[in-house]
């Protein structure tokens, strides 16, 4: 075991992040349960020693294991946000959706689903195609999205990624 691992508030801010990928700063502290100073400390220090990967964006820092690909961290912050969650798993139990099917099936406004679609879009998480005069929608990689999931389905507070995995795990 590395020696920075020893100490027992980088052990337990590295076990956060392994279990909670794209776990921004924040969400390590509360998770680690330590003060802000501590853990900002021990969080620079697990990534100055290449412990941890750090991604900015939007303002904020997420914490991935640092043998994670660029495409899997993609994915895992776009998982963090709920509404993309959803849009995400709903895609991949229904392919092929429209806009307007993705707002019914999510519970979201209009503009929300059209919003996070999308940003998903511009991340390469999703892929729009036409068929006829409709645009359509599905997950780029189902089946790496219900890997990601179901490995880390306990760091996503959500009975809709719990009845995914569900249903995932019956099919493999």
């Amino acid at each position: 075991m590395n020696e920075l691992l020893e100490q027992p508030t980088r052990r337990r801010i590295f076990e956060v992040v392994s279990t909670h990928p794209g776990a921004s700063a924040r969400d390590v502290q509360r998770q680690a349960d330590l003060a802000w100073g501590e853990t900002a400390y021990h969080l620079d220090q697990l990534t100055r020693a290449g412990l941890i990967r750090r991604e900015r964006g939007g303002g904020r820092d997420y914490y991935f294991r640092p043998e994670m690909t660029w495409d899997d961290r993609k994915l895992i912050l776009s998982l963090r946000s709920r509404t993309e969650r959803r849009i995400l798993v709903v895609l991949v139990e229904h392919p092929g959706l429209t806009l307007s099917d993705v707002q019914g099936r999510t519970g979201t406004s209009l503009s929300t689903a059209s919003f996070h679609l999308r940003h998903l879009l511009h991340l390469g998480v999703v892929e729009g195609f036409r068929e006829g005069n409709l645009r359509r929608y599905r997950a780029r990689d189902p089946q790496r999205l219900g890997l990601l999931l179901g490995e880390f389905h306990e760091s996503f507070d959500d009975q809709v990624v719990e009845r995914f995995v569900e249903t995932w795990s019956s099919l493999q």
